[in-house]
């Protein structure tokens, strides 16, 4: 039953009653006495069933149906009659005494929660951090704090903590974003020296919102090769290399880098190469920064040289794309290819899809066909609607002259794509003066990828140039570890194609000392180390070449 249909204010109006006349018995006149304490609901028809004062009154009499009638004395009451009054009179009049009984309706839904003290403001304040970061981290809605379960969950964890709403959890991560944006600009500040970025497109595929992604590059103090993401830039206008480049110098003018930013690595991509173009001529025109360079993702390059080497085969890949789909789409086929690759010993590798955007995943593809021809051409036996895409002899000969091809490519993609260690040294092709100079300064390298003559001339000229500007010592950073690990076995695959290439591995060129140029000529007479990490070299000698240090 709703309380809504009672008008609560009419019980406490209700003060006066009107006389009856039974039997010559005199109607009581009672006065309800709103401030008597009683935590019986009175008004409420809960506690006209429970109450034990009922007992003693009767609302079904002839002479007066609804209206409350004294069992003892026949007195009658109004309808509107409180509980209390009722007490009051049984009390004074027949010396009886109602204890109270407490409401506890059943339609009403409550929380078993232990009653305790909130956390005091410094303890509540790292709780709400706490939930917080989970929001952020682990992208959940805002709503997520409403929600009953979990409230029910924190409260038995810590039963003093009081979950914000759904507001103030908003409010708390934009704060949260605003203090870290903070702490990132301070972090910027402490870098020593220059820094690079990359810059990616890239368009959400919930609502087609485009977004553009900006990651710093740069080595810490420790010789620490370190990048974070500095910033998601929403992108509601054209994506034009004009307003690309608007948007990366406000970024960077926000947190004061435009005269520390060395290079800008983007894709291949006509807007991102006019934006390259445009911050260049800025930096010069407004900085006088002759050093900014604008980089081709060499990644990128090699996916697209791929993609128009795989078209050479791309009947048979439109075969073995269609094969592996099937398969993969089909619970039985997988589980009967397992089964088949067990019998001949094989390992089983869940069929892969490539993606056009994906690099080198028609490659990895094809490689894993490759690995279970035999159970596949089981399956096709028994199988006719995937026997017509299993390639002929003809085909394979093309798909393993093509995967000759691909080897070296998805070797080199892997490389250059890495965010762990520099790769700008490990170019086949030096492109300027900053790349030359890159190779040169890496103590794994140094002349030995160039070929004897002119080449080695305009590499050590490339360093010459930009020695000046780092003439100046730095501090001695501390020592630490660096794992090279497999990287190192990659590299040197390429490293050794190059060098067979100039027949030049024995390389080793002395030159006299030649006043400020001095340390240059040092560099150069060591003897090249090929199993260490460069960033590891610099650290040790750091103190013996300072301008050089600082310059790599």
């Amino acid at each position: 039953m709703s309380y809504s249909n009672y008008d609560f204010e009419d019980f406490n109006n209700f003060d006066e009653f009107e006389p009856f006349e039974q039997d010559a018995s005199p109607i009581e006149d009672e006065e309800n006495d709103d401030n008597y304490e009683d935590s019986e609901d009175e008004t409420s028809p809960q506690s006209r069933r429970t109450s034990p004062t009922w007992k003693y009154f009767n609302e079904q009499t002839i002479q007066h149906p609804g209206y409350p009638v004294c069992c003892k004395c026949q007195c009658v009451f109004g309808k509107k009659t409180g509980i209390s009054t009722l007490k009051r009179h049984l009390a004074s009049i027949h010396k009886i005494k109602i204890g109270n009984v407490k409401n506890t309706g059943k339609n009403q839904s409550t929380l078993d929660f232990r009653r305790t003290d909130p956390w005091p403001e410094k303890e509540k304040n790292e709780r709400d951090i706490a939930v917080v970061e989970w929001v952020i981290r682990d992208a959940q809605p805002f709503r997520s704090v409403e929600n009953l379960r979990f409230k029910i969950m924190i409260n038995k964890f810590d039963s003093q903590y009081q979950i914000p709403d759904e507001k103030t959890v908003k409010t708390l991560v934009v704060d949260y974003f605003k203090e870290k944006r903070k702490n990132i600009q301070e972090d910027l500040n402490a870098i020593p020296g220059k820094l690079s970025l990359t810059a990616d497109m890239w368009t959400s595929t919930c609502n087609n919102d485009a977004f553009l992604g900006l990651t710093i590059h740069y080595i810490d103090n420790n010789w620490n090769l370190k990048n974070f993401l500095l910033d998601i830039i929403s992108f509601t206008t054209r994506h034009t290399g004009n307003n690309i480049a608007n948007a990366i110098k406000s970024v960077l003018t926000e947190f004061n880098l435009l005269e520390k930013t060395l290079a800008l690595t983007t894709d291949n991509e006509s807007a991102m190469v006019v934006c390259g173009r445009i911050i260049a001529e800025e930096l010069t025109r407004e900085l006088n920064d002759q050093s900014f360079r604008h980089y081709r993702c060499s990644a990128h390059i090699l996916n697209l040289a791929a993609q128009q080497g795989i078209k050479i085969i791309d009947d048979e890949v439109v075969k073995i794309r269609e094969l592996m789909k099937k398969i993969k789409h089909s619970t039985l086929r997988c589980d009967r290819l397992r089964e088949l690759c067990s019998i001949e010993n094989l390992t089983y590798y869940k069929p892969q899809l490539d993606v056009e955007t994906r690099w080198n995943s028609t490659y990895y593809m094809i490689v894993k066909f490759q690995k279970m021809l035999r159970p596949i051409e089981m399956l096709a036996a028994t199988d006719q609607d995937i026997k017509k895409f299993v390639p002929d002899a003809q085909g394979w000969i093309k798909i393993n002259d093509t995967l000759t091809l691909l080897e070296p490519l998805e070797k080199a993609t892997v490389l250059l794509s890495a965010s762990s260690y520099p790769t700008i040294s490990d170019y086949w092709e030096v492109v300027d003066s900053s790349t030359l100079a890159s190779t040169v300064l890496d103590p794994r390298t140094k002349l030995t990828l160039f070929s004897t003559g002119e080449e080695s001339t305009n590499a050590i000229n490339a360093v010459k140039r930009r020695f000046s500007e780092y003439h100046t010592p730095m501090s001695q950073p501390a020592v630490i570890n660096h794992d090279n690990g497999e990287v190192a076995s990659t590299r040197d695959y390429f490293h050794q194609l190059k060098r067979r290439r100039l027949n030049n591995s024995t390389l080793n060129i002395t030159r006299p000392s030649s006043g400020i140029y001095e340390e240059i000529d040092r560099y150069l007479a060591l003897p090249c180390d090929d199993n260490v990490a460069p960033l590891l070299w610099w650290q040790a000698h750091f103190r013996e070449f300072p301008a050089l240090g600082a310059m790599a």
